[in-house]
């Protein structure tokens, strides 16, 4: 399928007769279809646009009746604040975290200096053992220098974008939790994306337009991919941000706002809001998902922000300066990697384009909760496709990332290297150093154990959920299997499929 020729200067008509037709009765719905690109924009109580996002042709606009409000979806209502996540662990068990903790990091360095006296035994695994070491140390000790953007009582107009694809489940509960959130309706909008769904999604949408006639509804009538229901989102936001929230995440109340903050410096072009898991009870591997999104947020992207340079925006919660967006959409959505359109990874993507040039933050304020995988199957596809997305990127922002911050860009090229060498370094430590050379594989182990000790420990003093155990699923699966995924990613970087749909 042809690319549509895109422009950045959506029409949107403020003909009186059209919103007199429009705000006159609820049970109106004006469907605005663009024949060439397949595709229509859906409104209520929202201007309608009179030209495509995509060819600027005109659409042709008809009426027809609009969804009845119908009850909100499960689990809208019941909605908590953020401090029910996390719990008090008491001051003792406060105490005794922190002090097993201060061992550990004294331990883990007194290994990594202990392995000074033996360097030269195995060179080359020994150099990959220190340098892993200071890099996690270094995480941990950045991090704790991280302050999270103040609340100077910015409230901007910003759009909500919901891109998704056979989405029945969650569709509603997410659009119903954006209304709920709190933030003041008359300066925000929600567009939702429909791509090319063969479930009832479209329908979910409606029925939502139906309870909330602000509501935008665009129904792409073949799948486009996820890049291009963010690009319509973008074109047609009035707002001066936007918010992309995932179909399967859910906003926590006073989170909009709160995200928005950041966006206050004109330097800052997105900021990554903080997601747990929703569906982290349902078993272990949920549990192991719940604790790496932690420490990959509350860790490694608070190190990153410090020094502005957040490395990926993930697209369960995530807030862009608009401007920034649609000064580099085009290139962004006809992005090409070895001759082929790019049609995973957008929302690495979408950062590393405003990150050659502006400050990205993290805050960690600013809560959401997101489904995850529940069986492994699923999981390692996801993980599939993360991995090419990363791959592929490491080949663009390499390019430059070396102008960023000094600290921010050794981190990030270590973080580059550093997993593709893990097997060779695993294979070497586990297997060649105990059956060839006869040395015992207990130092490695025991060095692996201490670290991911120290960051499930972490995790429980920060959260207070029991199950700071999972941390150690984790080492074990990223050992035996996930750490050779990137060479499997590496191999198949050129494939454009989903895989988890």
């Amino acid at each position: 399928m042809s690319e549509p020729t895109l422009q950045t200067n959506v029409v949107v008509d403020a003909n009186a007769n059209a919103a007199k037709d429009t705000k006159s009765s609820a049970a109106v719905r004006l469907r605005c279809r663009c024949k060439a690109c397949r595709l229509s924009i859906l409104v209520v109580e929202s201007p309608p646009p009179m030209v495509c996002p995509f060819c600027q042709s005109r659409l042709h606009v008809q009426k027809e009746p609009a969804h009845p409000p119908t009850p909100e979806s499960p689990g809208v209502t019941d909605i908590h604040s953020a401090e029910h996540r996390y719990h008090e662990l008491g001051r003792g068990p406060t105490l005794a975290v922190s002090l097993l903790s201060i061992f550990l990091l004294s331990l883990a360095i007194f290994v990594k200096l202990n392995n000074l006296e033996y360097f030269w035994y195995q060179p080359w695994v020994n150099l990959y053992s220190l340098t892993v070491g200071a890099f996690i140390l270094s995480r941990f000790i950045i991090a704790g220098f991280y302050v999270a953007p103040p609340d100077v009582g910015f409230q901007p107009t910003v759009a909500v974008v919901i891109a998704c694809r056979n989405e029945e489940d969650s569709i509603g509960k997410t659009i119903g939790r954006i209304f709920m959130e709190g933030y003041p309706h008359d300066r925000l909008e929600v567009i939702v994306v429909n791509d090319g769904s063969t479930d009832r999604t479209l329908e979910e949408m409606l029925a939502a337009q139906g309870r909330h006639p602000s509501l935008v509804v665009v129904d792409f009538e073949e799948n486009k991919g996820k890049r291009h229901g963010m690009a319509i989102g973008a074109l047609l936001a009035r707002g001066e941000f936007l918010l992309y929230v995932d179909s399967d995440s859910f906003v926590l109340p006073g989170s909009i706002h709160k995200i928005l903050q950041g966006l206050a410096d004109p330097t800052v072009a997105a900021v990554a809001g903080h997601t747990d898991v929703e569906n982290v009870a349902v078993n272990a591997l949920t549990k192991m998902q719940d604790v790496r999104y932690f420490v990959s947020y509350r860790v490694m992207k608070a190190a990153e922000s410090v020094f502005g340079a957040v490395s990926c925006c993930p697209g369960c919660f995530s807030a862009y300066r608009k401007a920034c967006v649609l000064n580099v959409l085009d290139r962004w959505l006809h992005q090409r990697f070895l001759g082929r359109y790019c049609t995973y990874g957008d929302d690495r993507s979408l950062t590393n384009f405003l990150l050659k040039d502006y400050r990205i933050l993290y805050d960690d304020e600013a809560l959401a909760t997101t489904l995850v995988p529940e069986r492994w199957s699923k999981y390692i596809r996801q993980q599939a496709r993360w991995k090419r997305s990363w791959i592929r990127e490491m080949f663009f922002a390499g390019r430059w990332m070396w102008r960023k911050h000094p600290i921010a860009a050794v981190s990030w090229y270590a973080m580059t290297v550093l997993p593709l060498l893990a097997p060779l370094v695993m294979i070497h430590a586990l297997v060649v150093g105990p059956l060839v050379y006869g040395r015992p594989a207990g130092f490695y182990v025991g060095g692996v154990l201490l670290v991911t000790l120290l960051w499930s420990l972490f995790y429980l003093e920060k959260t207070g959920r029991p199950h700071w155990w999972a941390g150690f699923l984790f080492t074990l699966t990223y050992i035996l299997f996930f750490s050779w995924q990137g060479y499997y990613a590496l191999l198949t970087v050129r494939h454009t499929h989903w895989g988890t749909r």
